[in-house]
Order: C-alpha cells, then structure tokens, then sequence
C-alpha cells in the first residue's frame, strides 16, 4: 500500500466520523515529510488532528483523532477516575491528557493500554483487557471485548466496511471531501 491509500484506509473511520480516533503506524522507508504534511492539512480541514510520533523501531505512529469527541469521552466521571490512577494530569483538560498519553506512547516503556479511551473503545473493555492480560476475550477485532461482544462486533464490522469503501473510493479518484460525503451517503440509505 502506498502513504496515501494507508492514511485513506487507516484514518477513514476518524475521518467519516464513526470513531473519535485511530492509531496506526508506517515504515519510515514510506515516510515522506512532504506526504504527511499533506495528510495532516486534509485532517485538520475535516475537523480531524493528526499527531505525528517517532519510534525507536524504524516506524512511524500516527494518532488522527476528534478533539471535541475525544473532550465528551473525557467527561465520564469513570474515565476521569480511571486516568487520574494512571497519573494523567486531569485537572488540566482534555489537551493536557492528550500530551501525556502521546508522551506515553514516545518513550514506550510500555505500551499505554490507556489507547483504548483515545480510541472510543468501552471503558469496561480497556479496563478487563489490562486486568485479564490481554487473555479470555469474548471477542477480538479492533478492541478485545469482555463485556458486549455482538455490540462490539458490529462495530468492527462498520469500522472495516468504512475503511474498505473509502480506500475503494480513494483508488477510483474520489478526493476526501467526496469520499466523506460518499460514506454519509451511504450510510444514509443504511439507516
């Protein structure tokens, strides 16, 4: 896959706005600073930010996420709770938090299962993942699910279609205005 069809595919569910982020990671040998530049003036006209992160490993994260959707999730009383334990400054906002986890996601010490928040995935799955291990799952796609696996499925499904259709539309020339309007189309005849 080239550097446009991964940030089209990787970053569609964020981009048509049925999943408030999404994190995905690149070679460095397709990265190309002009490229993400461009992705990142595309995001940010759809609403989305793209926040840019160096590994160790050779790769390339990429976090695209809605900072307003993300600010809702972060209103949860159990959320605040459960990211207070894991020392995040909740005190300070939303923006706050957000530096703290991609700073967390920099050193990588270790991995901050904490992603799954960002991500919009069920606080009572982020939180069986951490305490199971990653182990005795109900369901496995995006997210291990312990707690509502059809629910959970059913959203694995939309996320992989939504994807799916919008690289598709991508391959055939649409521009991402038209392929977000495409997909809300689309699910319009859906509903």
């Amino acid at each position: 896959m080239t550097l446009n069809q991964t940030f089209i595919q990787c970053g569609a569910p964020s981009l048509c706005g049925i999943k408030p982020g999404n994190m995905f990671s690149i070679r460095t040998k397709l990265y190309s600073r002009e490229g993400i530049e461009t992705w990142e003036k595309i995001f940010k006209e759809h609403g989305i930010h793209l926040k840019t992160i160096m590994t160790d490993d050779g790769s390339i994260l990429f976090f695209s996420y809605n900072l307003c959707w993300i600010d809702q999730i972060l209103k949860d009383s159990f959320i605040r709770s459960y990211l207070v334990g894991k020392e995040y400054p909740v005190k300070h906002g939303t923006k706050a938090i957000l530096e703290e986890f991609f700073s967390r996601l920099k050193t990588r010490e270790s991995f901050p299962h904490e992603a799954g928040i960002f991500l919009g995935y069920p606080y009572e799955d982020v939180v069986s993942f951490e305490k199971y291990e990653g182990k005795n799952c109900k369901y496995c796609g995006y997210w291990k699910s312990y707690t509502n696996p059809e629910e959970a499925k059913t959203c694995c499904h939309r996320y992989v279609n939504c994807s799916r259709m919008c690289k598709q539309w991508f391959d055939e020339g649409f521009s991402v205005s038209q392929i977000i309007e495409q997909y809300k189309q689309a699910m319009e005849g859906v509903a």
